[in-house]
């Protein structure tokens, strides 16, 4: 199971598959937090008007179920380590963790899913510190082309293209090659 934290991601993500959080066979979950950041937060309100279309079909993990007897533990966990000034090795910065971000790790963890994310200091932190790797984006479209949940098209193209256009976080290359020899279009962004 993939946790969806990555706002944009999101954002994107639901304009191809608007029932990836409903039909368990996208294997997609996300937390309460991710939702009102969605909503909440003005960022999304002008850049993203339309994604109110799309509110229904964002629902979440019961908190029973994401903040589990082990949440806590990690949550503390997490905190200890970014107070104590770790060092992120790539950068050679401390990390610098959101409140929310520190949530969704710890849901990740305590639940054992997947990240999918687009931010550089949660992908090092939870590496680093955890061995957890994430899942980008264009990964779980592969995911959901070579399941067959989804059959590539113009529309979906589009869709990517202005994913591309407002500059969001890159993908990995392997994920683009496989995302080009699975559909037979080029990738827009970087």
């Amino acid at each position: 199971m993939n946790i969806l934290c990555d706002t944009c991601s999101v954002l994107m993500l639901l304009r191809i598959a608007p029932d990836m959080f409903t039909n368990p066979e996208f294997e997609c979950v996300t937390i309460t937090e991710v939702r009102n950041e969605l909503f909440k937060t003005q960022k999304f309100k002008t850049k993203y008007p339309w994604k109110n279309r799309y509110k229904a079909n964002i629902r979440t993990l019961p908190e029973t179920d994401v903040k589990n007897s082990k949440f806590e533990l990690y949550l503390a966990t997490i905190n200890a380590t970014v107070e104590s000034g770790t060092i992120n090795k790539k950068t050679n910065k401390y990390f610098g963790i959101s409140r929310v971000d520190k949530i969704i790790a710890a849901s990740a963890l305590a639940n054992d899913y997947e990240v999918t994310t687009g931010d550089k200091d949660l992908i090092d932190f939870l590496s680093q510190e955890f061995d957890k790797k994430n899942n980008s984006p264009l990964r779980l479209i592969n995911l959901w082309l070579t399941k067959k949940l989804i059959i590539w098209n113009d529309r979906y193209q589009e869709i990517l293209e202005d994913w591309a256009k407002s500059e969001e976080a890159p993908q990995p290359r392997t994920d683009i090659k496989t995302f080009e020899d699975l559909t037979g279009f080029t990738y827009a962004g970087t």
